[in-house]
């Protein structure tokens, strides 16, 4: 049952608070490491019994895994489970790296494109790798590139990764005139929806 005075997460809204959001994306977004609950609490903001009542419910739930070493508990998804697959897209889809960039950058002016493109592109798409250290932004147009880098690093701590910009005018982009614009243009492109 939810709790009335606890409001649902408003990137996915049918999951019952932002803790069990927040630990499923930690560890349905990277299945390959355990996590420790205090990083769990690094990322949820909520305090260690929150946190750890959570880890409680979805391990007894079959979603994630918990082992306790040492004194110290580590969390990691259960990559066995019938519906992981599913269940991670849906999380990638809402509260992943896409999701929290797009609602950074969305309302600020001058941005007439953006996309994501590398190696967390390439794994977006399907391509076989090694879990990024970090995820590349492209922006075309002509913000205040203030903003734009101020927003990237909001969506940087929210992801638990380095996340890093470049800001090119309409003209560097279209022409296409440096190695780097063939290179992005030439790899997989994750485009943002920043809205009309």
């Amino acid at each position: 049952m939810h709790c009335v005075s606890t409001p649902r997460p408003s990137l996915a809204p049918i999951f019952r608070s932002e803790v069990q959001l927040g630990v499923l994306g930690a560890t349905y977004l990277e299945p390959e490491r355990r996590f420790a609950i205090r990083e769990l609490i690094e990322r949820t903001g909520k305090p260690q019994p929150t946190v750890a009542r959570e880890v409680e419910r979805l391990t007894e739930a079959g979603l994630i895994e918990s082992e306790l070493k040492s004194g110290r508990r580590s969390v990691w998804a259960v990559t066995t489970s019938p519906i992981f697959t599913d269940l991670r897209s849906l999380l990638a889809k809402t509260i992943g790296p896409k999701a929290k960039i797009e609602d950074q950058l969305v309302g600020i002016k001058g941005i007439d494109y953006a996309a994501i493109y590398g190696s967390w592109a390439a794994r977006f798409y399907g391509e076989p790798g090694p879990q990024p250290n970090d995820i590349d932004v492209l922006v075309v147009g002509s913000p205040d590139v203030a903003r734009v880098r101020a927003a990237v690093d909001g969506a940087a701590r929210s992801c638990g990764r380095d996340v890093s910009v470049s800001v090119l005018s309409p003209e560097e982009w279209t022409e296409a005139g440096t190695g780097f614009v063939r290179n992005v243009k030439d790899g997989p492109l994750v485009e943002l929806d920043l809205g009309a």
